[in-house]
């Protein structure tokens, strides 16, 4: 056999091992399962992919539409879903009551942008925070941030907890009851409390000027135990969605549209509607200094430390 032959029975060789190579199907990407938040501060999960982001972390994702913070927090517990948008309330208390559940990436953090208030209707008698003595007050979870400013305005004006009716409502029921008149007040969060400024209701803005800048306002969240066990692909999560987020800040007409997409919201609404800063890391001194009003108040049994609640990967401010 000459030199000529064996190179080319060579070369065909390596012509049918690449022709099997490209026949091979492509690696099967990770799938994880997100449950986003019914009220905003998830358009980056959507911006990652569009951006390809995820894609680059051999990431799949598969997102469902979450109801309420503490049923993000179930839907980890029972294995449903792998990450869940919460809020840091309900993720401290289920730390402190013993769950695994860890937070791994921000979202939003409390800032000077309004993203809930203390509503009341344009004609409402309800001028001062001590006008709100014997109302009833809808919130979307009484053990939250917006809870927890709120006792703190009524101590502020001689009142407690027990001289209004506070309600307890899902995220979109809370403005539909101050419309229906079924709540005289009411503090819709989200793009749901952008809508109630939009729509003419009136702010005592005394409340929302009682948070705590630098607490998360909303979050992701995982179980611990499937957190740590897939601590590869976490991390490749975080840092898709780091690059999510510095996007959608960096072009916020990227956010709006997938707010159109996503959302059932009116578009004049959403072309002007102002867009709090995505975040990634924790500023986990503000979440502990908030955690002092929440055990204060008995939202929380104990107030857990940041190593509990914050997972060992997640970025720190």
């Amino acid at each position: 056999m000459t030199i000529i032959t064996k190179l080319t029975q060579a070369s065909r060789g390596m012509a049918v091992a690449l022709a099997c190579a490209l026949a091979l199907p492509a690696a099967a990407q990770d799938i994880v399962k997100v449950e986003r938040s019914p009220v905003g501060q998830f358009e980056a999960l959507f911006i990652g992919m569009e951006q390809g982001y995820f894609a680059e972390q051999n990431i799949e994702l598969d997102i469902a539409i979450g109801a309420s913070p503490d049923g993000a927090i179930a839907q980890l517990m029972n294995g449903d879903r792998h990450v869940a948008m919460t809020g840091a309330v309900p993720l401290t208390a289920a730390v402190a009551n013993g769950l695994p559940i860890v937070a791994v990436v921000n979202a939003q953090d409390q800032n000077p942008i309004a993203t809930y208030g203390l509503m009341v209707p344009a004609d409402s008698d309800i001028q001062s925070i001590a006008d709100l003595k014997g109302k009833k007050i809808g919130l979307p979870g009484i053990a939250s941030p917006q809870g927890s400013a709120l006792i703190r305005t009524l101590e502020q004006n001689g009142m407690t907890r027990d001289d209004v009716e506070l309600v307890n409502l899902p995220f979109p029921g809370v403005l539909q009851a101050i419309e229906a008149g079924s709540v005289d007040a009411g503090l819709p969060i989200g793009l749901f409390y952008n809508l109630s400024v939009q729509k003419g209701l009136r702010e005592l803005k005394e409340v929302f000027d009682n948070s705590t800048f630098g607490f998360p306002a909303v979050l992701f969240a995982a179980n611990k135990n499937w957190a740590d066990e897939n601590a590869d692909l976490m991390n490749r999560f975080i840092m898709a969605m780091q690059k999510a987020n510095d996007y959608a800040n960096a072009n916020p007409d990227a956010v709006r549209a997938v707010d159109k997409a996503q959302t059932q919201l009116p578009p004049e609404y959403l072309d002007t509607r102002e867009i709090a800063p995505f975040m990634t890391g924790f500023d986990a001194e503000a979440w502990d200094a908030e955690n002092e009003y929440l055990a204060k108040y008995g939202f929380i049994s104990r107030k857990p430390t940041p190593d509990e609640y914050l997972w060992s990967g997640a970025i720190r401010q």
